[in-house]
């Protein structure tokens, strides 16, 4: 495969690196290492948005022991490796029990786009063989929905219908049902959404897939390790789990509020049935029919961050949790909070937990954006719905809340005077 480029045309590209003649000390590949890690973002006290989740210094050092502890082995020989499956095992029934699916089973992935590929994938197999009419499959996606279906309807050849949002950044549940149609093979909800953190009315669209018996798949790759304890802690919101009828599968990463490490996420089915077209099978005459069986689009599995998101629930347990989601909701509603009292800005629709986004009927929010980054604040700029400012944040970031406001309200004063105007507009992922 050729290089990317780096340079434009008119340049000369880079001298290739070269594995280098000579073997270098321990102490030696340490400082590299130490040097290329101070170019890091500081992320808990700039306020950095969906890069990492902490929520204290003991809930990291249990993650970091257990991946170390585990840090050479490969999920995908669970008989070398028995303590390992039995993590995994524990971890689907966990969520198994968080998500109220008696009969769910389900594996671990690399991250929230894994699982929600394994979703579509299990979706456009399951119509194979129970709707084999439907020869140009196609899923229904509302356009809050996370980037990754469309990605999983490149990969495995389903068609997106995307459905706009209403005036109150909710889908709009008649263009939703609308737009579905015989090809159908699968319908999306949110719990959150990305951008907005507002849960979608997932009983309401989940009834449509049992009118077609297709799939409804929620990803709750934000909120699956959070709204449950949410719930437990009195906060309401639509419901999103196996209680809903017609919800067949769910993806939920550990690697966000689980606080694992990364990469590591759930994909859970309703029943085995479900789950069977999940996997990848393969075998042959001279060979036992199932030799080769994975559960997900890897073969190799590292087992270092299964078994650290072992370790935090394990080390956390339900209430651990109810406590960081208790402290996490405190801290971000200050922050809401604060953000509604400046002038001119508005938190927008009711975001379910903490993850939000502010904009402004008034004020460019990309001179504020731009004001915010020079004062080195890490700023997730967005383009969609409207011009806005994103957060995904967890506990760790609550000792910022009082000097970012500080800092916004002053760009919010320069923006509104009109000494400052927006040099680039330009909406980022993170």
């Amino acid at each position: 495969m050729a290089r990317l480029a780096t340079t434009s045309p008119r340049e000369d590209p880079p001298e290739r690196a070269k594995l280098p003649k000579d073997s270098l000390s321990q102490g030696e590949v340490s400082e590299l290492l130490a040097a290329a890690s101070e170019g890091q973002v500081q992320w808990r006290s700039r306020m950095a948005a969906g890069v990492n989740y902490y929520p204290s210094q003991d809930v990291l050092d249990v993650a970091k022991d257990a991946y170390l502890r585990f840090f050479s082995t490969n999920a995908l020989y669970a008989g070398y490796y028995p303590g390992l499956a039995a993590f995994e095992r524990d971890i689907i029934d966990f969520a198994a029990d968080l998500f109220h699916g008696p009969d769910a089973v389900g594996s671990v992935t690399s991250g929230g786009s894994e699982s929600i590929l394994m979703g579509i994938k299990s979706a456009r197999d399951r119509a194979r063989a129970t709707h084999p009419e439907i020869d140009k499959p196609e899923m229904v996606v509302p356009a809050s929905a996370h980037p990754a279906f469309w990605k999983g309807g490149h990969y495995f050849g389903l068609d997106v219908k995307k459905v706009p949002l209403d005036s109150q950044h909710q889908v709009d549940l008649e263009a939703y049902q609308a737009a579905v149609t015989d090809n159908t093979v699968l319908l999306v909800g949110s719990a959150p959404s990305l951008t907005l953190g507002m849960v979608d009315p997932i009983p309401t669209m989940a009834a449509l897939a049992i009118e077609r018996d297709i799939n409804f798949h929620v990803d709750a790759c934000v909120g699956g390790w959070f709204l449950p304890f949410a719930e437990d802690v009195g906060e309401v919101f639509p419901t999103f789990d196996f209680r809903t009828p017609g919800v067949t599968t769910i993806s939920a990463d550990l690697h966000k509020f689980g606080y694992g490490a990364k990469g590591a996420s759930v994909i859970v089915s309703r029943d085995p049935e479900i789950y069977s077209h999940q996997e990848f099978r393969f075998g042959a005459p001279e060979r036992n029919p199932d030799w080769y069986v994975t559960p997900s689009m890897t073969g190799t599995r590292p087992g270092g961050a299964i078994a650290a998101a072992w370790a935090v629930l394990r080390y956390l347990g339900r209430a651990g949790y109810q406590r960081i989601v208790r402290e996490s909701l405190d801290f971000v509603r200050r922050l809401q909070q604060g953000i509604d009292d400046i002038e001119g800005l508005r938190v927008m629709g009711e975001p379910a937990m903490t993850v939000f986004a502010f904009t402004s009927d008034s004020l460019d929010m990309f001179a504020i954006a731009d004001g915010l980054k020079e004062r080195g604040w890490l700023v997730s700029r967005d383009t969609w719905p409207v011009p806005c400012i994103r957060f995904m944040q967890s506990l760790g970031h609550s000792p910022a809340v009082t000097p970012y406001l500080q800092d916004l309200g002053d760009v919010v004063g320069e923006v509104s005077t009109g000494s400052r105007t927006a040099s680039s507009i330009r909406a980022d992922y993170t």
